[in-house]
């Protein structure tokens, strides 16, 4: 599956959507398109329900995109990775770093 990359706003979020495997060729497309979006008192969140799969440097872009918002005090979360992008997080523990949400329903509400 062709990596595609969208961006919208919904209510007061900026909501980054990913499709397909985000690997050492798609990490540059996200970061491209992500890290403009962070900015002083943005609200940024990494939808990825239809990423199946994400390899280290994927893990990289959304940490470095991480560290940005926390820099300029800005906010940036992940909504809905499916097992194995999930799995990731949680062993690489930047679930920890980055907040983590269920759904995109639950990153706008906060829980």
């Amino acid at each position: 599956m062709e990596f595609a990359v969208t961006a919208f706003f919904e209510g007061d979020l900026q909501v980054v959507a990913t499709q397909g495997d985000l690997d050492v060729h798609a990490a540059p497309q996200l970061s491209s398109i992500l890290m403009p979006l962070v900015e002083p008192g943005s609200k940024v969140v990494i939808e990825m329900s239809r990423t199946p799969f994400m390899d280290s440097s994927g893990l990289a872009a959304i940490v470095e995109a991480g560290a940005k918002a926390r820099d300029v005090d800005g906010y940036l979360c992940l909504a809905a990775p499916g097992d194995r992008v999930g799995k990731v997080l949680e062993i690489t523990g930047v679930d920890t770093l980055i907040d983590v949400f269920d759904s995109l329903e639950s990153a706008q509400l906060g829980r």
